[in-house]
């Protein structure tokens, strides 16, 4: 019989949809659930997410937005906080 781990595994959940469609009230009530289970999870949200890269939102969000943009804020989310929580 396989025993249960010690520590569970990194999940990591994404919520995709436009404007409006309520991406935000679901994160909202997934975290609450998981918090009443005692389950540790991490916010963010894309663009944004980090200090540099909630600039790029801001800038993105002005209508002055480039593909570099884009993908400097993607690195920045992936390198500051998904590697830091899923290790």
């Amino acid at each position: 019989m396989l025993e249960a781990p010690s520590r569970r595994s990194a999940r990591f959940i994404t919520f995709e949809g436009g404007e409006g469609v309520g991406k935000s009230t679901q994160v909202r009530r997934l975290l609450n659930n998981l918090g009443r289970q005692s389950i540790d999870a991490v916010r963010t949200r894309e663009p944004g997410g980090t200090p540099k890269a909630e600039a790029i939102r801001s800038f993105i969000l002005q209508g002055r937005s480039e593909a570099w943009g884009l993908a400097r804020k993607q690195c920045f989310l992936l390198q500051l906080v998904l590697t830091t929580s899923m290790s």
